[in-house]
């Protein structure tokens, strides 16, 4: 026999696996970088709106490949798709912004 609380739990488990690999959680962000730490091997980025976050804000990112981050410099604008399930976000295929318009 099943508890109200059990069936409550399995529930919110699988609504969190199902979040965890929704296609809502890689995303394609726009934004500036405003800091770069080489200690931590990650750099912020104050980013546009994206689907999975309506509102711009200034969030960390570790490039899953350490080189990525020799290459940028505070102020450049970039493109990078990061999971938002993890903290710091792992970036992936960074590059400088395309022509759709700045951070700000």
């Amino acid at each position: 026999m099943t508890t109200p609380f059990f069936r409550a739990a399995v529930s919110a488990g699988m609504v969190l696996a199902l979040a965890a690999t929704s296609p809502l959680a890689i995303a394609r962000i726009h934004g500036t970088i405003t800091t770069i730490n080489p200690k931590r091997g990650t750099f912020m980025i104050h980013h546009d709106p994206f689907a999975s976050m309506p509102m711009s804000m200034t969030m960390e990112v570790e490039p899953v490949r350490r080189a990525d981050l020799r290459k940028l410099r505070v102020g450049e604008v970039i493109d990078v798709t990061v999971d938002t399930t993890i903290v710091p976000w792992p970036g992936t295929n960074i590059r400088p912004a395309t022509a759709h318009g700045h951070a700000k």
